[in-house]
């Protein structure tokens, strides 16, 4: 798991602030992330991606369906499983686990 993400696991208010395990936030903070890196071209530096590209398509697969299911990513998957943001929020590090350990395994 990247270095970041497992910092925000471990001190979600840290990130997130006051909603410090809303999924909601957490997916804004990723959003966040993106753009301002991007914005900042930080050198010759690629962009770097704290969820793994093709995250997307493990989750979207281990939810039963083809990716790329109508553009739907990791994180409506998540949202249709689960019953509230801290839920979301958990399952999205337990899914990001998952990922990493079968990525290992290869």
């Amino acid at each position: 798991m990247n270095k970041t993400l497992e910092a925000i696991r471990r001190r979600p208010g840290m990130y997130l602030g006051s909603h410090n395990r809303h999924f909601t936030c957490l997916d804004g903070f990723l959003g966040g992330y993106q753009v301002g890196f991007a914005a900042a071209k930080c050198g010759n530096e690629e962009p770097q991606n704290l969820v793994p590209h093709d995250f997307h398509k493990f989750v979207t697969e281990k939810f039963g369906e083809r990716f790329p299911a109508g553009g739907r990513g990791f994180q409506w998957f998540i949202e249709q499983n689960t019953s509230s943001e801290r839920e979301a929020f958990d399952l999205f590090f337990a899914l990001l686990e998952e990922y990493d350990q079968k990525q290992s395994g290869k």
